[in-house]
Formats: structure tokens, sequence, C-alpha cells
């Protein structure tokens, strides 16, 4: 009987050992899974932030990218232009410019379109189906291309706009610079040479009830779509690459 005893007691000791073994061998393979799917997530999440990063600070634009299509129409002999930006002529003194609908500055609440006058017709040009984007300023590339900043019509914090680049003969146009933030808007841009020194408006707070102004450059600038050009802030650094 005592011999009975012993041998059940050993045979509940073995039993119970496996599986305290077996549980102590499932329980590590969880543990190992769960550090494994913790490490892929933190791998995840790193990778995540880098493309974030890479997508907040990393400002590339193709300049044939346009959101816009202008709309080029010949006026009438006995139309007359008025509420309008100075005329701006062209190198060779072939075509002049302005901007009409947006006062003297261009700064006036309302949609303009651009009036391209010649030795012998005038045309107009109007952004289609859009009443809230207007042309504020303009600049001459070239004898047939114009600097355009476009921005929102209304709105006493919309001072200025991006940056495109308008073709008077065929009209097509092409962005050249799509601001990062709302907070930065061009002003004004003017060539020099194959340099385009822009005039840029920057909030300094949330509410847009302080700004100032920055002197950005875009160098190497020429109207071949294909060329890299890159804008540099007040401090000398790229903040902006064209076809890059």
């Amino acid at each position: 009987m005592c011999s009975l005893l012993v041998i059940f007691t050993l045979g509940l000791t073995a039993c119970f050992g496996n599986k305290d073994n077996s549980n102590s061998a499932q329980s590590s393979g969880t543990t190992n899974s769960k550090k494994v799917d913790s490490s892929n997530t933190y791998n995840n999440n790193k990778e995540t932030q880098k493309t974030r990063e890479k997508i907040k600070t990393s400002y590339t634009a193709i300049k044939n990218s346009s959101e816009i299509k202008f709309i080029k129409k010949e006026m009438d002999d006995n139309s007359t232009v008025s509420f309008n930006t100075s005329w701006k002529s062209n190198k060779s003194g072939s075509y002049n410019a302005c901007i009409e609908g947006k006062g003297s500055e261009g700064l006036e609440e309302g949609t303009g379109k651009i009036i391209i006058k010649g030795s012998q017709k005038v045309y107009s040009f109007q952004i289609e189906s859009n009443d809230k984007l207007s042309p504020k300023y303009l600049e001459w590339a070239d004898d047939k291309n114009l600097l355009v900043v476009i921005g929102y019509t209304n709105g006493s914090v919309s001072k200025g706009g991006d940056l495109y680049i308008l073709n008077i003969d065929t009209g097509d146009n092409e962005i050249l610079i799509k601001m990062p933030s709302k907070k930065q808007q061009i002003i004004s841009a003017d060539k020099n040479g194959n340099t385009v020194n822009l005039k840029v408006n920057v909030y300094d707070d949330d509410v847009y009830n302080k700004c100032h102004v920055e002197n950005w450059t875009i160098n190497s600038f020429s109207t071949n779509s294909n060329n890299k050009m890159e804008v540099k802030n007040s401090n000398g650094k790229v903040v902006y690459t064209i076809n890059g």
C-alpha cells in the first residue's frame, strides 16, 4: 500500500512539473512574440516619423504642376481699362501689362484680370471658373512670359500668394513656387538678370495679427521648364527648390 502511494505521488509531481514547464514555455513564447511586435511597431513608427519629417521639410515642385487655367480673350477696340495697376512694358517694348480690378496696388478685394496691350490688339487673361483666386502682382520674365503672384480675392490677411509664370502667346501657365505655409505669402517678384527678388510676407502668430517682410531670391532663374532653381531666404538658406 505504501509503495502504491509513493508511486502515485511521484506521478502527480511529474505531471505538474510538465504542466509548469509547458506554461513557462508558452509564457516565454508569448513574451518573445510581444517583444517582436513591439520592435516592429517602434520601427514602423520611426519610419513613419521620418516620412513625416521629410514631407514637412522638403519643398520641391515641378513648374508645370499648375492647378489653374487662364482664359485668353481679345478685347474690343472700344474697351477701356480701369481700376488697374500701373502698366509695365516688356524689355523690347512690344507689350504692356497690368492687372485690372484690383486697384493701383493690386491689393483691393475682388477678382482681377491681366490685361496685355500690344501694338494692334488688347487681350485679357482671367482665371477660369474660380472667383476665389486673383492675380495680385505681375512682372515681365522675358518678352513673352509674365511672373504673376496669385492669391485669394478676399480677406485682410491675404496680402500675397503663390508665384506663377504665364505665357501671353499660348495662355499656358506654370506654377513656380507653391508656398508651403499659409503664413508665408509672396507679395512681389522683380527680375534682375538671372535672379528674381521676392518680397515675402511672413505671419508670426497663428491669428495673423503680427507679420514681417523677408527678402527671398530665386537663383539661376530661367523660363526653361527643365532648369533647376533654388530659392533662398533672407539668411541665404535654401527654403525651396524648383525642378530639384
